[in-house]
């Protein structure tokens, strides 16, 4: 072998053949494939036309009306694999006529219509220019043994089928797979109709249309997806813009239920993230830091290679006594089941598979398995998330056409759509509420055993062959549940107890989906089972030591304050104890369980660690968090506890914060507040918050104040 006579990589001309078949997931991928190239094309629209599905000489053309292809960039570009023309144009910013960054990039697309079928007819036209017709037969190109021994013929005619104007037509025949059934047509018609964001309006117009002219029945009953969306009783918009975040939420009501509309506004800079939602170089970053925050805000850093972020959330609500309300119930059904789900859009084209049956790439099905009615579903919402194509670099898709490739970039787009959509439970759960009081209706949240979230546990260790190792740490798991419901049973307090296990299984839920998920090891998987358990038996000892007894609410604020002394310290907050030891010891004792009391008390520091996190963070120059535990003897009727900081303050009233799974915090399940509130009642004493035109506490003192107020002697 000579210099002259160097070796050369020479494909297989079945290549092509394992580039369509093998790179498109579904043929209706592939079709949506031709439509890109209709919409790069500078298209307005692309008509999707099915012919005689079911019989030897079924088709499938799409034709658009774009600037369509000269013989040139047939022969140089269509015909060659792999060609980098899009990448090149998108990445120089150039833009078509109606301002168009290309969608492709790989130079492979167009090999999508071998899912389709076997031979292809591509027909093209530029403006004055002729008509120019491409054939080609897959199985005549694989019959050649080498790529570049494939010959294929541009035949140029009068033009025929573009004779007023320039355009593309991709005919397949020759189908392959499955036969096309009226379930899969009228599945391809709602993917068609979602090409486009329903929520954007656009600068320039592109629409695709599904045609079936000999099987027109199928679409009769499609419904019409505007007229459902506008039925949805709950409407969500928000933007992450330069990392400023704002929202909009509305409440339509519902028809035939009394319950008043209302909208509700609000921005600020910066969007609270859940931080086990980040990714795991976030994680660790943070970790790191000699100060760990408790809360985490959203920074421009987030948004580097993800560029602005737009959505809209239409929310419905699947309850059988509110959906019966609805006259289209069942086409609402219908839909739901099978476009509900938050689709991603770039310059309001659809990324696919996001959005899809059975793709939840959010993770919103696995969060609500023990919040249910708090947290919302794939199959109650149909919502969407716009980017820019040309900003949202770092987000590189799938050779498979089937999402993003996984990394950094799509870690930090999940960790923020998911802070948005915690923004709107938050408001949602108070008409919820107001929607099962009205309904008279029972909280679910409330009943029954945690069976359900430690069964997806064992699903998820079976399917990573774990189950020796997992179920009986599970099965652990629920006797520590069973003992501590019977404590709770025998000392008057069983209402709580699903409640506060639910706080704590949420976490040990999530946490062990995401690492079984990812393909944990066995050590890890069972070590968060351990630290499950743990848990549980923790709350069973606490609940054990819960008998009551009199005790000074003085020595309660000392102990307090000295539990958390160090915790306080990590986090830069600086405590005042505020105890008068001077008054009659008598009117500061009060009888109640230390343990449970003590618990509660815990809980408001904790909630305002989080708060004080999220208003000054590390990095916020002059930032200083400040703590206030106080016993006040004189402003009640009753001593009293009073915790307050200098944080954000409560954007909601007691009753709404109070309420079991309402929360504003992205990480949070909702029962903190509930909990206190609870015990507080059990005793005979109350929770309130603090108003400081009444019971003043000082200038440092701007944000959450709430009361511990105990029953006096």
């Amino acid at each position: 072998m000579t210099e002259e006579d160097p070796l050369r990589f020479r494909p297989r001309a079945r290549l092509l053949q394992l580039l369509g078949d093998q790179l498109i997931g579904s043929p209706r991928l592939a079709i949506f494939e031709l439509v890109k190239n209709a919409y790069d094309a500078d298209a307005t629209r692309a008509d999707i036309t099915m012919s005689h599905l079911g019989e030897s000489r079924a088709t499938i053309q799409v034709i658009d009306d774009g600037y369509g292809m000269s013989d040139d960039t047939l022969r140089n570009i269509w015909l060659v694999p792999g060609h980098d023309h899009k990448a090149q144009d998108r990445l120089k910013g150039e833009r078509t006529s109606r301002g168009r960054l290309p969608l492709g990039e790989k130079g492979v697309g167009r090999f999508a219509v071998h899912k389709l079928g076997g031979v292809v007819e591509v027909v093209t036209r530029q403006t004055d220019g002729p008509e120019l017709v491409l054939r080609i037969d897959w199985e005549d190109i694989a019959r050649s043994e080498f790529l570049d021994q494939a010959r294929v013929e541009i035949v140029e005619r009068t033009p025929e089928l573009f004779s007023d104007r320039s355009g593309t037509s991709v005919t397949v025949s020759g189908l392959r797979g499955e036969p096309w059934t009226r379930g899969e047509v009228r599945r391809l018609s709602r993917q068609i109709t979602s090409i486009s964001s329903p929520f954007t309006e656009r600068s320039d117009a592109f629409v695709a249309t599904l045609n079936l002219p000999h099987q027109s029945k199928w679409l009769e009953d499609v419904p019409d997806t505007q007229t459902l969306l506008d039925s949805a009783p709950w409407r969500f918009r928000f933007s992450l813009k330069d990392n400023q975040f704002s929202w909009r939420f509305d409440f339509r009501g519902f028809a035939g239920i009394a319950l008043s509309p209302r909208s509700v506004e609000g921005a600020e800079y910066g969007l609270l993230l859940d931080p086990k939602d980040l990714p795991e170089s976030d994680q660790t970053s943070l970790a790191d830091k000699k100060k760990p925050p408790r809360a985490v805000r959203s920074s421009l850093l987030y948004q580097d290679g993800i560029g602005p972020i737009e959505g809209t959330l239409m929310v419905f609500d699947r309850d059988k006594d509110v959906i019966a309300k609805i006259g289209h119930s069942a086409s609402l059904q219908e839909f739901l089941n099978e476009s509900g789900g938050i689709r991603v859009y770039r310059d309001g084209i659809r990324v696919y598979n996001y959005g899809e049956p059975g793709d939840d790439w959010l993770g919103l099905d696995i969060r609500r398995v023990n919040s249910p009615t708090k947290r919302i579903s794939n199959n109650i919402v149909v919502g969407a998330v716009d980017l820019s194509l040309e900003l949202s670099k770092r987000l590189e898709e799938k050779t498979n056409r089937e999402g993003f490739v996984d990394g950094i970039a799509l870690a930090r787009l999940r960790a923020l759509i998911r802070g948005a959509i915690a923004v709107f439970e938050s408001e949602r759960n108070k008409d919820k509420l107001n929607l099962r009081k009205l309904l008279s209706k029972k909280r679910d949240s409330l009943s029954g055993g945690i069976e359900k979230p430690l069964q997806q546990i064992k699903v998820l260790a079976k399917k990573n062959n774990l189950s020796d190792e997992v179920d009986p740490l599970i099965e652990k798991a629920q006797k520590s549940y069973d003992d501590m419901r019977e404590i709770m049973l025998r000392a008057g307090i069983s209402s709580m107890s699903l409640v506060i296990v639910y706080h704590e299984i949420d976490h040990g839920v999530r946490l062990l989906h995401g690492a079984l998920r990812g393909g944990a090891d066995a050590t890890r998987a069972v070590q968060q089972a351990r630290d499950l358990v743990a848990v549980l038996d923790s709350f069973g000892d606490l609940l054990r030591k819960g008998e009551s007894a009199d005790h000074d609410i003085r020595n309660l604020a000392e102990r307090a304050a000295e539990l958390n002394s160090v915790r306080l310290f990590n986090h830069d907050i600086k405590l005042e104890l505020r105890v008068d030891r001077t008054v009659d010891a008598s009117v500061a004792v009060s009888r109640f369980p230390l343990g449970l009391v003590l618990g509660a008390v815990t809980n408001l520091i904790d909630n305002s660690v989080y708060w004080l996190s999220s208003r000054w963070p590390e990095d916020v120059d002059g930032a200083e968090r400040k703590l206030l535990i106080s016993v006040d003897t004189e402003s009640y009727d009753a001593p009293a506890l009073v915790i307050a900081d200098n944080g954000p303050g409560f954007a909601d009233g007691l009753e709404d914060a109070a309420e079991p799974f309402f929360t504003r915090r992205p990480d949070g399940i909702g029962v903190g507040l509930y909990y206190v509130n609870l015990i507080m009642h059990t005793i005979g004493g109350s929770l309130r918050m603090v108003d400081t035109n009444l019971v003043p506490l000082g200038l440092d003192y701007d944000g959450a104040a709430l009361a511990l107020i105990f029953p006096g002697n």
